[in-house]
């Protein structure tokens, strides 16, 4: 019987012990590489859009009508 009940016990410590045995992390993927060709243009233009914003600014302010309000009567 002690027999028995140790080779009971033994099986289920194995058990449990290679259970949470820790398996390796699997490997890592590789990075995506950069794209090929032209840079993107908004990189490569980026004082034409700031100079383009500021010009397009400036037409819509000069260009907004007067408001009847604003004292004339």
């Amino acid at each position: 019987m002690k027999v028995r009940k140790f080779n009971l016990l033994s099986a289920l410590f194995l058990c449990l012990a290679f259970k949470s045995y820790a398996v390796p992390f699997p490997p890592q993927p590789q990075s995506i590489p950069p794209p090929v060709g032209d840079p993107v243009p908004i990189d490569s233009q980026i004082l034409i859009l700031f100079a383009g914003a500021v010009l397009l600014g400036m037409f819509y302010l000069l260009k907004k009508p007067k408001s009847k309000l604003s004292g004339d009567a």
